[in-house]
């Protein structure tokens, strides 16, 4: 027997390249067989009747996905591949992705682009959310939604807390992220997968003020409804105002032994503003700022945001059989104050902006427009 040297370049480059599977150029499927062992190894059986379902459900939102989102007005999927029925056997998306012919680069091209999306998700349809998204969402935004009161119109943080209420200008839970939304996140972001998926629940509070923005972190962590234990530091991000300068002004006032009671509270507040702003001009050289770069945001957009993670406790099965089962689980929190926010809604850093962005990106990487002289 001869020694095989024969390395397939993609498979390597995603085993130990880091290179993810939505980046490289194509397949090495010859026949329905190996397409039926690639999909086993993936974790469906072909010729499983419920396994085939669900593979054939994921096909069809990758070719809604597509068209709806990612096509431009004069592009069509081929016919060969835009319908369950013309395709056949999901096996043959397969063989198609392989093709190594040049004449065949483009039915390739748009296999492996509804294969990408099929990829990503399969992924989030298996990721712990859509299982236990009811118990998850509880858990983590009860403690928070039970500490936020309405009082005569206004937004009170912690009112039942003496002292310890926070005037908030807004406070929203985000938007669940829509899978189509979830989708082009991971489609645009090469370094990210399902289980990175870190902000598809999260809470944003707006402050009247910079100085509120810090007492919202303090009132959170003293009131135990966020362990800071659990914070991804890595995820953490201030841009706002940077904590160094905080602090030392936080220390000069308290060094002053100044006693500002609740009352006189609101002349003293513009005060502070004002001192925090000075402060920063003075200290602009050594500032530090806390910023996780994003390539989809503006460069001015201003605010602070960690991940923190929750310990989530379901039942899992019925009866003699049911057992606890426990698992951690991200969300993120935004705080920034009231004339930051309304910046960081115009302009470039505005939401429709970012999306924009991101959604280039997706389809620059789901076409495959990025491995141009890659093919081999």
């Amino acid at each position: 027997m001869n020694i095989d040297f024969s390395f397939q370049a993609p498979v390597f480059n995603c085993v130990v390249g880091g290179v993810s599977v939505l980046d490289i150029p194509r397949l090495n499927v010859r026949d329905k067989d190996q397409a039926r062992q690639f999909v086993l190894a993936y974790g469906y059986d072909l010729n499983s009747f419920s396994d085939r379902e669900q593979l054939w459900a994921s096909y069809q939102r990758a070719i809604s996905m597509i068209q709806d989102h990612l096509l431009e007005s004069t592009e069509k999927i081929p016919p060969e591949l835009a319908t369950q029925e013309a395709l056949g056997d999901l096996g043959q998306l397969l063989i198609f992705a392989s093709e190594k012919a040049k004449e065949n680069r483009e039915m390739r091209k748009w296999a492996c682009a509804i294969l990408r999306v099929m990829h990503v998700y399969v992924h989030l349809k298996n990721d712990l959310f859509s299982a236990f998204n009811d118990e998850i969402q509880g858990q983590i935004l009860n403690p928070i939604q039970e500490s936020i009161e309405s009082v005569n119109d206004k937004i009170i943080l912690g009112h039942k807390h003496l002292f310890g209420d926070i005037e908030l200008n807004k406070f929203n839970i985000k938007p669940f992220k829509t899978t189509s939304s979830s989708v082009i996140k991971l489609l645009a972001r090469p370094e990210r997968v399902a289980l990175t998926l870190l902000d598809k629940l999260g809470v944003r509070f707006v402050t009247h003020n910079v100085f509120d923005s810090f007492r919202v972190i303090r009132f959170l962590v003293e009131h135990h409804i966020i362990s800071f234990a659990h914070i991804i530091p890595d995820q953490s991000n201030n841009t706002l105002y940077p904590l160094n300068v905080f602090l030392e002004v936080m220390k000069e006032i308290e060094s002053e032994r100044k006693v500002v009671s609740k009352v006189e509270w609101p002349k003293q507040e513009g005060q502070l503003e004002l001192r925090l702003i000075e402060s920063l001009k003075k200290s602009s050289y050594n500032a530090q700022y806390l910023e996780k770069q994003n390539e989809f945001s503006g460069a001015d957009y201003k605010f602070i945001k960690f991940i923190n993670r929750k310990l989530i406790t379901v039942n899992v099965g019925t009866g003699q059989n049911s057992r606890i089962f426990r698992f951690f689980y991200p969300y993120e929190v935004q705080i920034m104050d009231h004339s930051t926010f309304l910046k960081n809604q115009s302009g470039p850093m505005a939401h429709d902006e970012y999306k924009s962005r991101q959604r280039i990106k997706a389809r620059d990487r789901v076409f495959g427009d990025h491995l141009e002289g890659h093919e081999t």
